[in-house]
Protein backbone atom coordinates (compact mmCIF):
# COMPACT_ATOMS: atom_id res chain seq x y z
CA UNK A 1 0.00 0.00 0.00
CA UNK A 2 2.75 2.45 0.96
CA UNK A 3 4.67 1.65 -2.24
CA UNK A 4 1.53 2.41 -4.27
CA UNK A 5 1.07 5.82 -2.62
CA UNK A 6 4.76 6.74 -3.07
CA UNK A 7 4.60 5.61 -6.72
CA UNK A 8 1.50 7.74 -7.26
CA UNK A 9 3.20 10.79 -5.74
CA UNK A 10 6.21 10.37 -8.03
CA UNK A 11 4.16 10.09 -11.24
CA UNK A 12 2.93 13.05 -13.29
CA UNK A 13 -0.66 11.94 -12.89
CA UNK A 14 -0.31 11.74 -9.15
CA UNK A 15 1.28 15.20 -8.94
CA UNK A 16 -1.45 16.62 -11.19
CA UNK A 17 -4.13 15.01 -9.04
CA UNK A 18 -2.66 16.46 -5.84
CA UNK A 19 -2.25 19.94 -7.37
CA UNK A 20 -5.83 19.83 -8.64
CA UNK A 21 -7.09 18.93 -5.17
CA UNK A 22 -5.12 21.83 -3.66
CA UNK A 23 -6.47 24.32 -6.23
CA UNK A 24 -10.06 23.12 -5.75
CA UNK A 25 -9.71 23.38 -1.98
CA UNK A 26 -8.30 26.93 -2.28
CA UNK A 27 -11.13 28.02 -4.59
CA UNK A 28 -13.70 26.47 -2.27
CA UNK A 29 -12.29 28.27 0.76
CA UNK A 30 -12.08 31.58 -1.17
CA UNK A 31 -15.72 31.30 -2.23
CA UNK A 32 -16.83 30.59 1.32
CA UNK A 33 -14.82 33.44 2.82
CA UNK A 34 -14.90 35.90 -0.13
CA UNK A 35 -16.75 39.22 -0.16
CA UNK A 36 -19.68 39.19 -2.60
CA UNK A 37 -20.58 42.84 -2.06
CA UNK A 38 -18.35 44.33 -4.77
CA UNK A 39 -19.80 47.55 -6.22
CA UNK A 40 -20.97 47.70 -9.80
CA UNK A 41 -18.50 49.16 -12.29
CA UNK A 42 -21.25 50.99 -14.19
CA UNK A 43 -21.54 54.54 -12.98
CA UNK A 44 -24.24 57.08 -13.77
CA UNK A 45 -23.17 59.86 -16.08
CA UNK A 46 -21.89 60.36 -19.58
CA UNK A 47 -21.36 57.08 -21.49
CA UNK A 48 -18.45 58.45 -23.53
CA UNK A 49 -16.57 59.20 -20.31
CA UNK A 50 -17.39 55.78 -18.85
CA UNK A 51 -16.42 53.73 -21.90
CA UNK A 52 -12.95 55.27 -21.96
CA UNK A 53 -12.47 53.95 -18.44
CA UNK A 54 -14.31 50.63 -18.81
CA UNK A 55 -12.07 47.68 -19.67
CA UNK A 56 -13.20 45.22 -22.29
CA UNK A 57 -15.28 42.61 -20.54
CA UNK A 58 -16.06 45.01 -17.71
CA UNK A 59 -17.85 43.42 -14.82
CA UNK A 60 -21.36 44.53 -14.04
CA UNK A 61 -21.33 43.27 -10.47
CA UNK A 62 -19.65 40.57 -8.46
CA UNK A 63 -18.39 37.71 -10.61
CA UNK A 64 -17.40 34.52 -8.90
CA UNK A 65 -17.00 32.65 -12.18
CA UNK A 66 -20.16 30.62 -11.65
CA UNK A 67 -22.95 30.96 -14.18
CA UNK A 68 -26.18 32.09 -12.66
CA UNK A 69 -29.72 32.05 -13.97
CA UNK A 70 -30.41 34.33 -16.92
CA UNK A 71 -31.97 37.56 -15.67
CA UNK A 72 -35.70 37.68 -16.25
CA UNK A 73 -35.71 41.44 -16.81
CA UNK A 74 -35.61 42.84 -20.31
CA UNK A 75 -32.88 45.24 -21.47
CA UNK A 76 -33.35 48.78 -20.23
CA UNK A 77 -33.94 51.12 -23.19
CA UNK A 78 -34.05 54.91 -22.82
CA UNK A 79 -36.92 56.81 -24.41
CA UNK A 80 -36.14 57.36 -28.09
CA UNK A 81 -33.08 55.05 -28.02
CA UNK A 82 -32.68 51.96 -30.18
CA UNK A 83 -33.06 48.57 -28.49
CA UNK A 84 -29.96 46.35 -28.32
CA UNK A 85 -31.06 44.00 -31.15
CA UNK A 86 -31.45 46.97 -33.51
CA UNK A 87 -28.05 48.40 -32.50
CA UNK A 88 -26.43 44.97 -32.99
CA UNK A 89 -27.98 44.57 -36.46
CA UNK A 90 -26.88 48.05 -37.56
CA UNK A 91 -23.37 47.45 -36.22
CA UNK A 92 -23.16 44.09 -38.04
CA UNK A 93 -24.33 45.59 -41.34
CA UNK A 94 -21.61 48.24 -41.14
CA UNK A 95 -18.98 45.76 -39.88
CA UNK A 96 -19.59 43.68 -43.04
CA UNK A 97 -18.86 46.61 -45.39
CA UNK A 98 -15.43 45.29 -46.33
CA UNK A 99 -14.98 47.52 -49.39
CA UNK A 100 -14.91 50.77 -47.41
CA UNK A 101 -11.69 52.52 -46.56
CA UNK A 102 -10.52 51.82 -42.99
CA UNK A 103 -11.45 55.37 -41.94
CA UNK A 104 -14.97 55.32 -43.43
CA UNK A 105 -15.53 51.80 -42.03
CA UNK A 106 -14.53 52.97 -38.54
CA UNK A 107 -16.66 56.12 -38.90
CA UNK A 108 -19.67 53.96 -39.83
CA UNK A 109 -19.16 51.78 -36.72
CA UNK A 110 -18.81 54.85 -34.46
CA UNK A 111 -22.49 55.51 -33.69
CA UNK A 112 -22.94 51.91 -32.50
CA UNK A 113 -19.65 51.41 -30.60
CA UNK A 114 -18.03 52.40 -27.32
CA UNK A 115 -14.84 54.44 -27.46
CA UNK A 116 -13.04 51.41 -26.07
CA UNK A 117 -14.05 49.26 -29.05
CA UNK A 118 -13.25 51.99 -31.57
CA UNK A 119 -9.77 52.19 -30.05
CA UNK A 120 -9.32 48.46 -30.61
CA UNK A 121 -10.47 48.77 -34.24
CA UNK A 122 -8.37 51.83 -35.15
CA UNK A 123 -5.73 49.78 -37.04
CA UNK A 124 -8.07 47.15 -38.50
CA UNK A 125 -8.41 46.82 -42.25
CA UNK A 126 -12.06 46.00 -43.10
CA UNK A 127 -10.86 43.58 -45.78
CA UNK A 128 -9.99 41.23 -42.89
CA UNK A 129 -13.66 40.89 -41.85
CA UNK A 130 -14.30 37.14 -42.28
CA UNK A 131 -17.88 37.30 -43.61
CA UNK A 132 -19.93 39.10 -46.25
CA UNK A 133 -23.61 38.92 -45.27
CA UNK A 134 -26.11 38.34 -42.47
CA UNK A 135 -28.03 35.08 -42.87
CA UNK A 136 -30.47 35.16 -39.96
CA UNK A 137 -32.08 37.11 -37.15
CA UNK A 138 -30.29 38.68 -34.19
CA UNK A 139 -30.78 36.73 -30.97
CA UNK A 140 -30.05 38.22 -27.55
CA UNK A 141 -28.71 36.60 -24.41
CA UNK A 142 -29.54 38.71 -21.37
CA UNK A 143 -26.65 39.22 -18.98
CA UNK A 144 -28.36 42.00 -17.01
CA UNK A 145 -30.62 44.99 -17.65
CA UNK A 146 -27.55 46.86 -18.91
CA UNK A 147 -25.55 44.11 -20.63
CA UNK A 148 -26.48 41.66 -23.37
CA UNK A 149 -24.80 39.44 -25.88
CA UNK A 150 -26.13 39.55 -29.43
CA UNK A 151 -25.61 36.52 -31.67
CA UNK A 152 -25.87 37.13 -35.41
CA UNK A 153 -25.59 34.30 -37.96
CA UNK A 154 -23.44 35.22 -40.96
CA UNK A 155 -22.54 33.40 -44.17
CA UNK A 156 -19.30 31.96 -42.80
CA UNK A 157 -19.84 31.91 -39.05
CA UNK A 158 -21.45 33.59 -36.11
CA UNK A 159 -20.84 37.15 -34.90
CA UNK A 160 -21.10 37.62 -31.13
CA UNK A 161 -21.40 41.18 -29.90
CA UNK A 162 -21.23 42.32 -26.28
CA UNK A 163 -23.46 45.36 -25.81
CA UNK A 164 -23.59 47.69 -22.83
CA UNK A 165 -26.37 50.13 -22.08
CA UNK A 166 -25.77 51.78 -18.70
CA UNK A 167 -28.08 54.72 -19.52
CA UNK A 168 -30.49 52.74 -21.69
CA UNK A 169 -28.50 53.79 -24.79
CA UNK A 170 -26.90 50.65 -26.24
CA UNK A 171 -23.39 50.37 -27.69
CA UNK A 172 -21.26 47.44 -28.86
CA UNK A 173 -18.27 47.00 -26.52
CA UNK A 174 -16.86 43.69 -27.71
CA UNK A 175 -16.75 41.57 -30.86
CA UNK A 176 -16.12 37.84 -31.10
CA UNK A 177 -16.19 35.62 -34.14
CA UNK A 178 -17.03 31.89 -34.37
CA UNK A 179 -16.18 30.36 -37.74
CA UNK A 180 -18.49 27.61 -39.06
Amino acid sequence: MRATIIGLLRSRWGAALILSAIVLAAVGVARLVGDNSAPSTILPGNLSEQTDQMPSGASFGPDDGVLSAVPSASPSVAKGAAPPAQVAAAFAENWLMRTRSPKSWLDALGPYSTQHLLGQFKDVDPVSVPATRITGEVSLVMLSETAVQAIIPLDSGQLRLRLVGPDGHWFVDGVDWDRL
